[in-house]
């Protein structure tokens, strides 16, 4: 009976950005949007009462702008800390200014001042108020000194440096440096204006804060409160989730046709967006365990149980990291069997010789064989053979999100310990089912990839022909189309491997953990190590550059031990210490961060004189031009991509800012002043969309969602005060607030783009140097595994806890740790690419797809090398020693060849340097080039174990070559995608040529000689004959002959000086 086709209907929140869909399905969203809603509007209706208005003050809306810039969306401890930072910031940008404050009263002219005074007391003789006028006279500049205006010019350029320095080597820290910054700002602008001690000009301010902290507190606590233990175990279910999608994709990739699997295919998009999904959620998982132990938490787990499970996590996501190379693997297989219809060129076999070790593999992948087996003919036989595998594979991983639900969501059930048995017997049935389907695929299951090649490894056997056609088709059996299933299989057992360790790790947990308990805080020793950390998404994503591109990578760590001044021998004397300390601090000031520190400090000084100046001093308070030099601040980045991007998002938020802000309070007040209830209720509706673009935007977009929430809340909040509290300098309310908002984001992004271009830091360059770096990032993996593989003194039958081997748990972590790391390099890379199209053309065309394409090839090399790692991690220790001499790619003139490569690739992106013609060459070609691969290895006298002197088709049908066979295919892959950067880079960087000199003509200097003798001696024999009759030279011109005979020889020697050959 056949079903009737499902129509498939799309919702129409399936329409909307999957960050959109996603969040307004989600409850937690909503429960967290609910929290961060009731916290802004709370923060908004402490203004609208006249009391509570008139002790906020003037500056009453930093309680609705910190709820924009700091929302409570995170962890009850981790918001705790990001207030503090807050706290710390705004007090230490206090202090600063109090002590500008001191010392401009210090030097400021007393004389001066009692004049001015008096003056103002016989002006206000006889007004009822006299206060106002005085105060008129305090913001006219009335009370302006040079001497005083210098000191707090030299300490607001002091504390913007500081503060810039925080952004640019502390990027966690940044909230801090916005909030420290703005303090002083306000207070050094403010500050000259008064002739007397006036320490409490950001009492206004502090109280807004202080409010929205405590509201912010309280809230967080009581509504929807959320630990960080919480937190981490709802991203370890949502990990495992894309974990359980990763795995699953696989069977589109047997399934889905070509067009599928090749370069923009929809299943390959799918699994390398779904790869970067896991990669960023481990990325934000990590750094947060840090701070896991530093808080009170009921539940059944602890901090130091979900740190156990850093470690396999980290071992499933390196080892899924090989995935998507292995499907880009199948799909070009795909298509080159589909070009074969248009074409029937094959290539001969080279050899007709039995062969062993890595030579067949890297022969057939190498070329196209005659009789090849199309790959499309195994795809049957690999899905039936790892079906069960990959199926217990997603079955175990969805069983361990079901523990992690349990011990997260029951925290205050009564059920909790039954609940958890259930699920913990779900787990070990479906471990049981992995382990079973591990053993069958290696026993049995794995030879079904082997039947579509039944007739050329001769398994059924074929009585008629010879032994000796047999052994012949048996050396030139093309098996590239197996070598490539077994690359695939190899990789679904190695991460059905981790996720079975991962497994264990959990049940063994969550057994020893039944019952739910209080645990208490045990240390504060880390938060400073987290807090100067310069990895993270969140500074790229407003733009900073966390590292420097030529201090990244684990071999700069390496190598910094080692480095040596070549320009001189360390300092032995006080005066050469000195010296070397000035050449430092030189070298550093050229540095990325210096200039930005510089800039910043510029621009800051630059934006803050006419506050200063009596002709603009009272302009510049009635039109809040202090913003102008907050935005300034704000948008100046390191990178000029970064600042193009920035003030493009920061415009555009501003916009939309502006049109809700109107939009709110016309709405609310209509065309008077605005009623209580009114503005609350459209505030309170309004709230609703900026948070949820403020909590749930992409990382990329922040800083325009930021501004969106500034600029509203700016709006509103000072129309509100001025149409309610009697202020100096009120500039109105709606359109008169929203227009002069928007020419003073426009001033502050001028402001900071003439300082990006003077001089420009080039994020085009950034990328270039970060392209370097991962180069040689890559080149250090590649080493370290080479050397793993050579490695003999390992022993054991492979690391099941990481990538390696069980005798070097250390490197095997090492080698992890660094994938990882370099795989959220990669993907910071891609980013920052997108964003240097933003500098423009100026200079001629950036090659955007040249990077882009170079980035995608790191990636694809790092997948290659995790391959690598993977499937030595699996190998037998007796099998990969006894094929060690057997192997070409690990001939260590061929790794010199490779590790050569890698650094003169990253040492001309680096520099900027051509490459040389002579360096270009096929390193596949290379593996031939050092290994004889027409040689039949079968020296009786060579060491190598049984395994290695056996025949090569009883070899490839083992359940251990096929780790081997998947780690030469890997490196296969890396050869071909680093040959392909190595053009790349040429045509990037440049080439110079060489040019045989067999093919150069260009004068002798013998054949000038020769030429000129000649033609002298020709003269002077016809001279002597006497043909020349009537031709006479008298006696006294007789040595005139000798001088003529000089001067030839002085002219050939002179026409050397000039001569070059042209080569």
């Amino acid at each position: 009976m056949n079903a009737a086709p499902l129509q498939s209907t799309t919702h129409f929140w399936d329409k909307l950005p999957p960050w959109v869909s996603s969040n307004l399905r989600a409850r937690k969203s909503w429960r967290m949007l609910l929290r961060c809603w009731f916290a802004s509007w709370v923060s908004f209706v402490i203004m609208l009462p006249d009391a509570s208005l008139r002790t906020l003050g003037n500056t009453a809306f930093f309680a609705l702008l910190g709820s924009m810039l700091v929302p409570p969306n995170m962890p009850v401890q981790v918001f705790l800390f990001v207030l503090m930072t807050v706290v710390v910031g705004v007090c230490f940008g206090w202090g600063i200014s109090a002590a500008a404050m001191r010392a401009a009263l210090a030097v400021r002219n007393q004389l001066l001042v009692e004049q001015t005074l008096l003056r103002e007391e016989q002006s206000a003789s006889g007004l009822a108020n006299p206060d106002v006028l005085f105060e008129t006279g305090i913001f006219n500049g009335d009370f302006l000194d040079t001497r005083s205006s210098v000191m707090f010019g030299a300490f607001l350029a002091v504390a913007s440096f500081i503060f810039a320095l925080i952004r640019a080597y502390m990027p966690r820290l940044l909230i801090m440096s916005i909030f420290g910054t703005i303090a002083v700002d306000i207070f050094c602008s403010y500050g000259p204006l008064f002739p007397f001690g006036e320490y409490t000009l950001l009492n206004s301010m502090l109280t807004s804060l202080a409010c929205y902290i405590g509201i912010a507190v309280i809230v967080i606590i009581v509504i929807f409160p959320e630990t960080l233990n919480h937190a981490l175990l709802t991203s370890v279910s949502g990990l495992l989730s894309q974990i359980e999608t990763l795995v699953r994709l696989q069977d589109d990739v047997l399934s889905s046709p070509v067009g599928s699997l090749i370069e923009d295919g929809a299943v390959l998009q799918r699994v390398t967006s779904t790869r970067e999904g896991i990669i960023a959620t481990l990325r934000a998982f990590i750094p947060q365990l840090t701070f896991i132990n530093l808080e009170f938490s009921w539940g059944k787990w602890n901090g130091d149980d979900l740190k156990a499970l850093e470690e396999p996590l980290s071992v499933v996501v390196s080892r899924l990291s090989s995935l998507q190379c292995v499907t880009r693997l199948i799909g070009q297989s795909l298509h080159i069997s589909d070009c074969r219809a248009s074409t029937s060129d094959t290539t001969p076999t080279q050899s007709q010789h039995t062969e062993t070790g890595d030579a067949p593999v890297l022969r057939e992948l190498y070329a196209r064989q005659a009789g090849e087996v199309p790959f499309e003919d195994v795809l049957s036989s690999l899905r039936d053979a790892t079906r069960p595998v990959r199926e217990a594979c997603a079955h175990t991983v969805v069983a361990c999100a079901a523990v992690i639900e349990s011990i997260n969501t029951r925290r205050y059930s009564r059920d909790s310990t039954v609940h958890m048995d259930t699920r913990l017997e779900a787990l070990d049935v479906a471990q049981e089912e992995l382990e079973r389907s591990l053993k069958a695929f290696k026993n049995t299951d794995r030879f079904v990839i082997l039947e579509p090649f039944g007739a050329i490894l001769d398994l059924a056997g074929n009585p008629a022909s010879d032994e000796g056609e047999t052994k012949k088709r048996k050396g030139a059996a093309p098996l590239r189309a197996l070598y490539i299933a077994y690359t695939f299989a190899v990789n679904v057992v190695v991460v059905s491997q981790g996720v079975n360790a991962l497994a264990e790790v959990i049940g063994e947990t969550a057994r020893k953990r039944r019952r739910n308990r209080l645990w208490a805080p045990k240390g504060l020793r880390t938060i400073w190590n987290v807090l100067s950390q310069k990895d993270g998404s969140t500074e790229e994503a407003v733009g900073e550059d966390p590292v420097r591109p030529e201090e990244e990578g684990e071999e700069y760590k390496e190598e910094k031990d080692y480095r040596r001044d070549p320009d001189g021998r360390p300092p032995r004397n006080a005066i050469q210490h000195i010296f070397n300390v000035l050449h430092r601090a030189f070298l550093w000031a050229q540095t990325p961060e210096a200039l930005f520190a510089f800039k910043y400090v510029f621009v800051t000084i630059a934006l803050w004189v006419p506050s200063v100046c009596r002709t603009s001093t009272h302009f510049v308070y009635a039109e809040k031009s202090i913003w102008a030099l907050i935005m300034a601040q704000t948008t100046l980045n390191i990178y000029a991509g970064d600042q193009i991007w920035n003030i493009m998002l920061r415009l555009a938020g501003t916009f939309v800012g502006l049109v809700f802000g109107l939009l709110s309070w016309y709405i609310g007040s209509g065309n008077g002043h605005g009623s209580p209830y009114g503005m609350a209720v459209i505030v309170g509706v309004f709230l609703i969309p900026v948070l949820f673009l403020r909590i749930f935007a992409p990382p990329q977009l922040l800083p325009g969602v930021m501004m969106i929430g500034a600029t509203w809340a700016l709006i509103v909040g000072y129309s509100w005060i001025d149409s309610h509290l009697l202020i100096f300098g009120n500039v109105g309310f709606g359109w008169p607030v929203a227009w002069r908002r928007w020419v003073l984001v426009v001033i502050g992004a001028v402001a900071s783009f003439i300082m990006m271009i003077l001089p420009p830091r080039s994020a085009r360059k950034s990328v270039r140097l970060r392209c370097a770096s991962t180069t040689a990032s890559l080149a250090h993996i590649y080493s370290r595994l080479m050397t793993g593989w050579i490695h003999e003194a390992a022993s054991g039958d492979g690391d099941k806890e990481g990538l390696g081997f069980a005798g070097d748990l250390d490197w095997a972590r090492g080698v992890r740790e660094q994938i990882i790391g370099v795989a959220q390099k990669i993907q910071a890379l891609k980013m920052q690419t997108t964003l240097a199209k933003f500098e423009g053309n100026l200079r001629g065309a950036w090659p955007y797809k040249e990077y882009s394409r170079l980035v995608s090839l790191e990636a694809e090399m790092l997948a290659n090398l995790a391959m690598v790692g993977g499937s030595l991690a699996q190998l037998d220790h007796q099998v990969r020693i006894s094929l060690l001499r057997h192997t070409k790619v690990l001939n260590p003139n061929f790794i010199s060849d490779v590790m050569s490569t890698f650094l003169l690739v990253s040492q001309s992106l680096r520099t900027g340097e051509p490459l040389h013609q002579t360096q270009h060459q096929d390193l596949v070609d290379r593996v031939f080039y050092h290994g004889d691969m027409s040689r039949p290895i079968n020296d009786p006298g060579a060491d190598g174990g049984a395994t290695a002197r056996s025949p090569h088709l009883e070899i490839v049908t083992s359940y251990e070559y096929m780790f081997y066979a998947s780690g030469v295919a890997a490196v296969f892959l890396l050869l071909h995608n680093l040959t392909e950067a190595r053009t790349i880079t040429a045509d990037l960087c440049g080439e110079v040529s060489l040019v045989s000199c067999a093919a150069v003509e260009y004068p002798s200097p013998d054949y000038l000689v020769y030429q000129n003798a000649a033609i002298y001696n020709f003269v002077a024999i016809l001279f002597a004959a006497g043909v020349f009759v009537h031709a006479r030279v008298a006696p006294a011109y007789a040595r005139l002959g000798e001088i003529v005979s000089v001067l030839s020889v002085v002219l050939v020697a002179l026409q050397l000086k000039w001569f070059k050959a042209q080569l």
